[in-house]
């Protein structure tokens, strides 16, 4: 099998370069990757150079894995040796060692680390640009497939004409601002005071013994012995101080609430389910209200209530192919990871990989007798791409939900990225 575009990648990071490949050709890219297209009894070697002698670009997933990998180096000999195009995209921020420096010194990189979803389509948009300049038998360079090219000003016939313009221009600007600079002959006449100024100063005098007079309650409520004989001046200012006084004592009369609130349905229903501790209620709490207040939190005690207290069941026993799927979020890609579970006495394990290693997984669980199913699991981070920036090798914890059939069963993420889990009895 031969494709246009031979992806290069360490074999450590495998699953970053089958996110790549799997995002371009659902883009229409046809690709070449080792890991899925040399086929069982075919030698290593020899297919990697059948595919690289007919492929038109070679596609360097460029890592610190990469970055120290001899094999990428062989490839790139070969990739020379048959004027294959070399399109390098980084996935994390390394700087290339000598040998690789040397290589693309003239190569323009691809960051996807960047901007994953802006990035892959711009490397797909090149892709396609190399794809149809490259002809059979042509030699391609990768700095002509990635640069624009720049068109030389050609000279013009009418240079006189626009010389003379420009000139007319210059004396018509020079004039102008000599007009708009020369002195005014007409002297600034200063404006006048304002013949009322002197006659504002007294008018807030009279005034300004009224306001202390008003502003001063306790003068006023010293003769509230008398309050008939001054009607006119004592009395007045009086209500005004005593309106506010008994404002506060209406409003806070109608503060008080009933003795008892009642509860809603949602809050009962979770009440009883964190009172009882028991699979059912909280099931029953999931079922209810799905979108919750307690949504989190009774997932995760229902996983624990499953996980430590159901008792043995072999319904569900044998062997069960498991998909993981984690779909892009922001500008982190998605990736997928395809491995075989057993359940035994309805516990089940499986693992991805080496266990501890990066891009390996492991996957522990209970399922009940009406399948219902509480998984743990831990992902050993292989690309900070897909890890959402977490760093190479650094582990991830999770909890998952899940319900089993007779022979398929699906399960979801509870925390961090919404990832899915897909069952199929072998």
């Amino acid at each position: 099998m031969s494709a246009p575009i031979f992806i290069s990648y360490s074999s450590k990071d495998q699953d970053i370069a089958e996110t790549i490949c799997k995002a371009l050709e659902s883009r229409g890219q046809n690709c070449w990757i080792s890991c899925r297209d040399v086929r069982a009894g075919d030698n290593f070697q020899e297919a990697i150079v059948r595919a690289l002698r007919t492929a038109k670009v070679m596609l360097l997933v460029f890592t610190s894995n990469a970055n120290n990998s001899d094999e990428i180096k062989k490839e790139l000999v070969l990739a020379g040796r048959h004027h294959v195009t070399v399109v390098p995209v980084r996935v994390e921020d390394v700087v290339p060692n000598d040998a690789f420096s040397y290589e693309f010194a003239t190569r323009q990189w691809i960051d996807l680390f960047k901007n994953w979803e802006q990035q892959i389509e711009l490397l797909s948009s090149r892709l396609e640009h190399v794809l149809q300049d490259a002809k059979p038998g042509e030699t391609v360079l990768a700095p002509a497939a990635m640069a624009i090219p720049r068109r030389l000003p050609q000279k013009s016939s009418n240079a006189p004409l626009i010389w003379g313009a420009i000139a007319l221009i210059a004396i018509i600007v020079i004039g102008g601002a000599v007009f708009l600079l020369r002195p005014s002959p007409k002297p600034m006449v200063a404006a006048a005071p304002p013949p009322t100024a002197p006659t504002m100063a007294p008018a807030p005098t009279p005034s300004a013994p009224q306001q202390t007079a008003a502003q001063a309650p306790p003068p006023v409520a010293a003769p509230p012995v008398t309050p008939v004989p001054a009607p006119a001046t004592a009395s007045a200012p009086a209500p005004a101080a005593a309106a506010p006084t008994p404002a506060p004592q209406v409003a806070e009369a109608p503060v008080a609430l009933p003795p008892a609130a009642q509860q809603s349905p949602e809050d009962t229903a979770w009440q009883a389910a964190d009172n009882a501790n028991t699979p059912d209620l909280f099931s029953g709490y999931l079922k209810s209200f799905p979108y919750g207040a307690h949504l989190q939190e009774a997932q995760l005690r229902l996983v624990n209530l499953i996980r430590t207290g159901a008792p043995p069941i072999k319904t569900f026993d044998g062997t069960w192919q498991t998909e993981w799927t984690c779909p892009n979020l922001g500008g982190y890609p998605g990736y997928s990871y395809s491995f075989n579970g057993q359940v035994k006495d309805g516990v089940y394990h499986g693992t991805k990989g080496a266990k501890g290693e990066p891009s390996s997984m492991t996957l522990d669980g209970r399922i009940e007798a009406d399948g219902t199913a509480g998984f743990t699991g831990e992902v050993i981070v292989g690309s900070s791409l897909v890890g959402l920036g977490a760093a190479r090798g650094s582990p991830s914890d999770f909890h998952a939900l899940g319900h089993f059939d007779h022979g398929s069963g699906n399960g979801k993420r509870i925390e961090g990225r919404p990832c899915t889990l897909t069952f199929l009895k072998q």
